[in-house]
Formats: C-alpha cells, sequence, structure tokens
C-alpha cells in the first residue's frame, strides 16, 4: 500500500478511536513509524488530510452505493446499511467523528455536506422508486420530499445535543427512526417484510 493510503487509512482508525481533536500529526507518524517530513511530502497540514479521508469516505459510500441491483428490495438495501452502521460500535465513532468536525473543522464540515447532499439524495430517490415499484413503499409517496427527510434525519444523528438531551442510545435512536420510516413509508407487505427481518435478527442473537 503506498505511503498517501497507508497515512489515510491509520489517520482515520486514529481519528475514529480517540476523536479528531486530540490525534496530533506526530501520532500518525508514530503509530505508521514515519517522519513528519514523509507526512509533509503528502500532506500540507492537518486539515488537508482530514479532506482526502472525507473524499475517501464519500469514494466508498458512492461505491457501495452503486453496487446495488436495481431489482435488490429496497428494505433489504436499508437493513444492510442500518446494521453496517450499528456493528462494532461505528456509529457512536462516526457522531464523536462529525461532532470533533463540526465543531472544530466547520469549513470543511460544510464542504463535506454540500458534496455528499446530490450524491445521497440521487441514490435515496433511486432506492425508493424502486421499493415503489416492488410493492414494499406506498406509491403515493412525495420521493423527492421523503429522500430530503431522511437526509436530514441521517444529520441528525450525528449531532451530539440530540444523544445528550435524551436517555435513549445511539442505536436506539436509529432504531426508532427506522421504525417511524417504515410506518410511515411502507405498505402493509414492507413492513411485515421488515418486521419479519428483524424479528429473524433476534432470534440470531
Amino acid at each position: 500500500m503506498e505511503t498517501r493510503k497507508r497515512i489515510i487509512k491509520v489517520a482515520s482508525e486514529l481519528f475514529l478511536k480517540y476523536g479528531l481533536r486530540s490525534v496530533t500529526i506526530d501520532d500518525i507518524c508514530n503509530e505508521l513509524r514515519i517522519s513528519k517530513k514523509t507526512f509533509y511530502v503528502h500532506f500540507k497540514q492537518k486539515e488537508e488530510l482530514i479532506e482526502s479521508l472525507l473524499t475517501e469516505m464519500r469514494h466508498k459510500k458512492s461505491t457501495v452505493g452503486n453496487s446495488f441491483s436495481p431489482d435488490e428490495n429496497a428494505i433489504d438495501i436499508m437493513w444492510r446499511h442500518l446494521n453496517a452502521f450499528k456493528s462494532n460500535d461505528l456509529a457512536e465513532k462516526h457522531i464523536n467523528f462529525f461532532y470533533d468536525l463540526q465543531k472544530y473543522y466547520p469549513t470543511i464540515a460544510q464542504n463535506h455536506a454540500q458534496e455528499i447532499e446530490q450524491q445521497y439524495l440521487t441514490r435515496v430517490c433511486a432506492s425508493l422508486k424502486a421499493g415503489v415499484e416492488q410493492g414494499v413503499l406506498r406509491s403515493d409517496l412525495n420521493i423527492t420530499g421523503l429522500a430530503v427527510l431522511m437526509k436530514n434525519i441521517g444529520f441528525a444523528v450525528t449531532v451530539r445535543e440530540l444523544h445528550d438531551t435524551t436517555d435513549m442510545s445511539v442505536l436506539q435512536i436509529i432504531d426508532f427512526m427506522a421504525d417511524t420510516f417504515i410506518r410511515v413509508a411502507a405498505t402493509e407487505e414492507g413492513q411485515n417484510y421488515f418486521a419479519s427481518k428483524r424479528k429473524n435478527a433476534h432470534e440470531k442473537q
């Protein structure tokens, strides 16, 4: 693996584990056993590294989104995303990461949000339309409006204040939002299908 990619990979792991502000360039170099001179060959400053990390994150999300077949059940897609986000404490780590990003690097956070917004809306609209055609989502949905609402809800999950003012855990909040979406948007067939997936998941635990 080339040095630049190694720096991004290790920095991502450290940022998620210890926090965006806490991790220094020295920490990253020590973990990689490289000199700061080598680091500065690839990145002029920590901010540039963060921007590169976010660019790679957007690319990975785009690749995952484009890998789904148009014929795949829309609820299966949502279920997979939920489980991926909830696994291995990923949800809590991402919330802490984006909290730090918004607090200490607001310009970078704003640029990231603008870059990811259209990508997200395009992917979600396609998934919602597929769900309507499959009969698992209601045919009278306002696709664009619901996609925007889901984007805003997804952003809300990353807001630390939401978690500080409720006794619900991160995973409970995610489950609550998923339940709300299903009750609002799914047909009876879709609700039953979602309920069966949740039941099967609980039985396997």
